[in-house]
């Protein structure tokens, strides 16, 4: 392997010369801006800049992977030491705290990893697209005079911004897959202007999209993560790998969003939070993956509709309500992307599928027999002591609301059941509604245990909101960072595990 061989001197040589360089830079950065009185972004973006562009090199210079390795290391705990004290803000010069420095070194500490031995030019686009784009899209946005801003997270993003991003993104990829050749990184990319084309909208327009949902430095992470998980799927020629596949899976997942955006299931964040997750699962899992997420969003989105005017009156109570956000999206629907992910790595382990129904089964069964409870008559009990409490309250549980849990699990499990396989179908079928139901019962033990909960200040009503009437509401149980999509993420993981303790070497694991 390339990536762990002993380096030569000339390569040592050429380590100590990138990293007098790269500190040069930055130390000579840090003396203007003081001198100057420049605004730390002027500098932090020549930096974001020129480190990638050098980084671009990289499988060029060295062919070993250890002085990249430890030139990312050293710089991550550099980075790491300058946000924690406030120190080099010509590095992180932003007006909130940001470890986006420490996580753009580590982006390429992955990408290095995952693909110095196979596809290096995969390192070297993505991280350039990170470099050029992401600076690009900020730059426009920080100085028009006037532009069309929008919130998806905590950060602030602008239209034209992500505008920028997306022509950057495709200029970039499109010349540098065009260019490949001439890198001579010791791998030939033989690729039609069509296929081309495809690949750097497909890339373009999933990087954006993540752009614009990453928050807090994250984006430093998501973007050339999200760039080089395209660029593999489409330049490294596997049988699970369907180019057409992909395609058609990110234009439903576009159509499903702006669909649920339109009938309010979905908010702005959770649209573009679905986009992502169903490219992810419809692109690389085929109708195979499909259905079973389609099948748990479509049924769940109407059944939370249903009732609504009955529903109005514990809307207080809730963190959320019915239109769903990007962080509901990802608490209820991030386990099963992860999920996928694996199989995609390991594609000949069929056990992946069933964890994959096994979690979707759980936060049905939650989702269920939250929705069917609200809607029934009676008073449920607190799971951890069997007390009566008010409907709405977390933790609560009830007949109504189990059985409607058993039943939406049951049909989450049938739609995927055309393609279980083993010996005993009807078994598998059984355990994994029972692991999804265990999940649910999961989700609320910890809702009644360690879950946030608050007491208003003016009404004394029990809520899951830290403001409510208003005002800021009184802790009164639980841990303050648990919320409820903390809660319902345990509850998708929970699915998975049970299913794989309850089969754990038997048949039914194929």
């Amino acid at each position: 392997m390339r990536l762990l061989a002993s380096p030569s001197n000339s390569e040592w040589l050429i380590f100590c010369l990138i990293f007098l360089g790269l500190g040069s830079f930055i130390g000579i950065a840090e003396f203007i801006r003081k001198k100057l009185n420049w605004s730390p972004e002027v500098t932090r973006k020549l930096v974001h800049i020129s480190t990638g562009i050098l980084i671009f090199f990289a499988p060029r210079l060295f062919s070993s992977g250890i002085p990249a390795i430890l030139l990312v290391l050293v710089f991550s705990l550099v980075n790491f030491a300058a946000v924690r004290f406030g120190l080099l803000k010509g590095i992180h010069g932003t007006n909130r705290r940001s470890y986006g420095a420490v996580y753009y070194p580590l982006s390429f500490l992955i990408l290095v990893l995952l693909f110095w031995d196979s596809v290096p030019q995969i390192i070297s686009i993505s991280i350039l697209v990170l470099a050029l784009s992401d600076a690009a899209a900020a730059i426009v946005g920080e100085n028009l005079a006037a532009p069309h801003l929008y919130y998806l997270t905590s950060d602030k993003k602008s239209i034209e911004g992500s505008a920028t991003m997306f022509a950057t993104t495709l200029f970039v990829v499109l010349f540098l897959l065009n260019s490949s050749l001439a890198l001579n990184f010791g791998t030939s990319l033989n690729l039609d202007f069509r296929f081309t084309l495809l690949l750097t909208l497909a890339v373009s327009l999933f990087v954006t999209a993540w752009e614009s949902i990453s928050s807090k430095g994250f984006d430093n992470l998501t973007i050339p993560l999200s760039a080089a998980f395209v660029l593999h799927y489409f330049l490294v020629q596997l049988p699970h790998h369907h180019h057409e596949q992909f395609l058609l899976g990110m234009a439903l997942a576009a159509a499903l969003a702006i669909a649920s955006y339109y009938f309010r299931f979905l908010s702005a964040s959770g649209s573009v939070g679905t986009f992502l997750l169903a490219t992810i699962i419809f692109g690389v899992g085929g109708w195979q993956w499909t259905i079973p997420i389609l099948t748990f969003f479509i049924l769940s989105s109407l059944l939370s509709k249903l009732g609504k005017r009955k529903k109005e009156e514990f809307r207080l109570m809730f963190e959320k309500t019915d239109t769903r956000d990007a962080g509901q999206v990802a608490a209820n629907g991030s386990v099963a992307g992860i999920v996928i992910l694996c199989w995609y790595i390991f594609p000949e382990n069929n056990a992946w599928y069933l964890v994959y129904i096994a979690s979707l089964a759980a936060v049905t069964a939650d989702t269920w027999g939250t929705e069917v409870g609200l809607l029934a008559k009676g008073s449920p009990r607190v799971i951890t002591s069997l007390k009566k409490v008010e409907a709405g309250t977390s933790g609560g549980v009830s007949l109504s609301g189990f059985v409607g849990g058993v039943l939406g699990a049951s049909l989450l499990v049938l739609s995927g059941s055309f393609w279980f396989r083993g010996s005993a179908p009807t078994l598998t079928f059984i355990i994994i509604i029972c692991a999804g139901i265990l999940g649910a019962l999961v989700d609320s033990l910890l809702g009644a245990t360690v879950q946030a909960q608050y007491r208003c200040t003016v009404c004394g009503k029990i809520t899951e909101r830290a403001i409510h009437c208003g005002r800021s509401s009184v802790l009164v149980r639980g841990v303050r960072w648990i919320d409820n999509d903390v809660v319902n993420w345990g509850c998708a993981l929970a699915g998975g595990i049970f299913l794989f303790l309850m089969t754990a070497g038997s048949s039914v694991m194929p």
